[in-house]
């Protein structure tokens, strides 16, 4: 066939994320971390967010979305294309990658894949959770951890959240868990919370520690954190977790989801059966 003349690159990896307007850097760091350990691999970044890639293109920063990074890659002629999940939980983005993933697939030449979610494997979900929790366990009466949400219930990445909220339910008694929309919305759940909180002695406060769990927090902390500090602050001594820089806390920073993307990258790699994956031996 003809057109196989034109496929001459070799691999290329795609970073699929959301995107920050106050925190890209983050995801920046970590594709610097991949194009770092895959150095023969052309590694790109796609953002989920219009609204983000419009705000970053006001400030001079430029990027686009999966199926424009995709349609560039394969005019380029790269032969394999894996798109990294760059997603907390397999819920509509994650979702998303697929349906574009396989969209590509019905007309380009190239071999495409895609990782999973982040959160998808029990076992590094387990070590993820039991390290989030043995690092804040100590840190306050409750810690109270806060993830997006996601707003369809029939959508199959809700079981990895209901999973995650309860295993930290059963780390420590200490721990509870919200989202910031969708199911289990901190609205709702803050009742709950406050009968938490009035179980302990009337002499001192105690203390809640507001723990994101979000990849980055950006927005999501100077603002959403801050309201539920607000209405939590007359129960209770509320302190927003922060990263041991003393930097707003976020998970894509942590060795742990790092290491999760990093196995997931090598496990694609591998289907593809890449030539890349034998320089790191």
């Amino acid at each position: 066939m003809k057109r196989l003349r034109h496929y001459t690159q070799s691999t290329a990896i795609v970073l699929s994320c959301f995107g920050s307007v106050v925190e890209q850097g983050r995801y920046e760091s970590l594709k610097q971390k991949i194009a770092a350990r895959y150095t023969g691999c052309e590694v790109r970044m796609a953002l989920s967010s219009r609204m983000v890639i419009k705000k970053l293109k006001q400030a001079g920063e430029h990027y686009a979305h999966l199926p424009a990074v995709l349609a560039d890659l394969d005019l380029e002629g790269y032969q394999r294309i894996l798109v990294v999940s760059c997603y907390l939980f397999p819920t509509d983005e994650h979702k998303q990658v697929a349906k574009v993933v396989d969209g590509f697939r019905h007309f380009s030449l190239a071999h495409i894949d895609y990782t999973p979610a982040i959160i998808h494997h029990t076992h590094r979900a387990n070590d993820l959770l039991s390290a989030l929790n043995e690092k804040f366990v100590d840190s306050a009466d409750i810690n109270l951890y806060v993830h997006h949400g996601a707003p369809y219930l029939d959508n199959a990445g809700h079981q990895a959240i209901s999973y995650v909220d309860s295993l930290l339910g059963k780390l420590s008694d200490k721990n509870i868990s919200c989202s910031l929309e969708g199911a289990l919305p901190f609205s709702l759940v803050k009742h709950a919370i406050e009968q938490r909180i009035s179980a302990f002695s009337e002499e001192r406060k105690p203390s809640l520690n507001v723990i994101p769990m979000l990849l980055v927090s950006g927005n999501h902390f100077v603002n959403d954190m801050a309201d539920i500090k607000q209405a939590l602050s007359e129960v209770c001594d509320v302190q927003v977790a922060h990263d041991d820089e003393g930097e707003s806390f976020n998970l894509i920073s942590t060795q742990a989801v790092t290491d999760i993307v990093m196995l997931q990258i090598e496990q694609g790699l591998t289907r593809l059966n890449a030539p890349e994956l034998q320089a790191i031996g």
